[in-house]
């Protein structure tokens, strides 16, 4: 005998109250993932409220990557299956997070130093090869094609001969010695080779080489760190410093913001190093055609121009301390320092042609200083370096017969083909007047 005994299933009451316990490890999941990104985003955002700004494509693309993923861990915490992934793989994710946080410190430590061999910021690499194509109308009195490369040491020149064959000078300085777009035989530092060469005695001859450093963008500071960390400065027995316009513009512009944390680490910049050695040779400050000119004369045309300079008298002690530290590491290094002045386009009645290649001279409101202006404080750098030498004892070559020639310059102070030839023959006469009786005397 059979009974139908219907069995009645009692439904499950729904959970009242707190979120279910899968919700909370999704969500501790979640954070886990997305901590450094988070941290990269904060870090970056507090910085951009301190006025800093994305100067380099791959960090932009670093913050927008972290940026990204938190986007990508924020959808998968409110999707319930892979919510669900998350809150069964906590205790994994925690694992990994406290192992790739441990790795990122021993990176920390162990990249310092190997950072410091491979990624010198004031050198270009060697066997770097760029071609550059300037826009027609773009600079005047410059090549329609310009070769860079660079020699074995990083800089631009040939090789340097054997210590004992040649006396080696190293030219120091920023764009106005880099010489960025004229080519390679047309650059000042390379002319003086070449003149100086040419005018050694027959009776005495001498072998000269000359090797350019200059980098755009580096003031007086760049130019002491590098001697005080290349040993390139004892394989050289005179360095030729060409410095100041890139200290005025930064004290016109006002302090620097410094940039985020993360930017700054060493596995980041490591990062960079391996990512810019593979896709491009070098970092590139302007393009090879000069279109970053345009932007730069549009930017200064479309602003204010005001003859209210900010005061210049710390930033006057700033590069006159800098000076004396290059000249004292020169002695320390028993190398000889010479010093050139800085010549402008600028002066008080510029026409408005010159005036339209103008773009530096920026100031921390966003108005631009005046053409004039700019010339007075450019003389006061050069009074400063004038004053500097004279206390010291140091060479000083002067190069105010260029101030305010259009025909030296292609904007604010970069030389055209014709500025170079000018600053070369002002230099190398100097230099054939004034030997280095300590060295100059390698015999060829």
């Amino acid at each position: 005998m059979t009974s139908d005994a219907t069995v009645v299933a009692t439904p499950r009451q729904p959970h009242v109250g707190a979120p279910p316990a899968n919700w909370f490890r999704a969500l501790l999941a979640g954070l886990v993932l997305a901590a450094p990104a988070l941290l990269v985003t904060v870090d970056s955002a507090l910085a951009y409220a301190r006025g800093w700004r994305f100067s380099s494509r791959f960090d932009l693309s670093g913050a927008l990557a972290a940026a990204a993923w938190l986007l990508v861990v924020a959808v998968a915490c409110l999707v319930p299956a892979s919510r669900r992934r998350l809150a069964v793989k906590l205790p994994q994710l925690l694992a990994l997070s406290l192992s790739v946080c441990a790795g990122w410190l021993a990176s920390e430590l162990a990249l310092g130093p190997l950072l410091e061999r491979i990624d010198n910021p004031y050198l270009s690499r060697p066997g770097l090869t760029r071609v550059y194509r300037p826009l027609p109308g773009m600079m005047r009195d410059v090549g329609p094609e310009s070769h860079v490369r660079t020699n074995s040491w990083g800089m631009r020149g040939s090789d340097p001969p054997p210590r004992e064959t040649a006396y080696r000078i190293l030219c120091l300085g920023g764009s106005t010695t880099a010489c960025t777009y004229l080519d390679d035989t047309k650059t000042w530092p390379a002319l003086v080779e070449s003149r100086m060469q040419s005018s050694a005695s027959t009776e005495k001859p001498a072998r000269f080489w000359v090797g350019n450093a200059g980098l755009p963008g580096l003031r007086s500071m760049e130019n002491l760190r590098f001697l005080q960390q290349s040993q390139r400065v004892n394989e050289v027995d005179c360095v030729v410093v060409q410095t100041g316009v890139n200290d005025l513009i930064s004290c016109l512009a006002g302090l620097r913001p410094a940039p985020p944390l993360w930017i700054r680490s060493h596995v980041w910049r490591m990062a960079h190093v391996i990512i810019r050695s593979s896709i491009e040779s070098g970092t590139l400050v302007e393009d090879a055609a000069g279109d970053v000119y345009r932007r730069r004369r549009a930017i200064r045309q479309a602003a204010a121009i005001s003859d209210d300079a900010p005061p210049l008298e710390p930033c006057l002690q700033n590069f006159a301390d800098n000076i004396q530290a290059i000249i004292e590491v020169c002695r320390q290094h028993h190398v000889r320092a010479v010093f050139t002045t800085q010549p402008v386009l600028w002066r008080a009645d510029l026409d408005a042609q010159n005036e339209s290649l103008l773009w530096f001279g920026q100031l921390a409101d966003g108005r631009f200083l005046s053409a004039r202006m700019l010339r007075a404080a450019a003389d006061q750098y050069n009074d400063t370096l004038r004053n500097v030498c004279a206390s010291e004892g140091i060479g000083l070559i002067d190069l105010d017969e260029l101030n305010g020639d259009p025909t030296a310059f292609y904007d604010d102070c970069h030389f055209t083909e014709t500025g170079a030839r000018r600053v070369a023959q002002l230099v190398a006469e100097w230099l054939l007047e004034h030997p280095d009786d300590a060295r100059s005397g390698a015999e060829s």
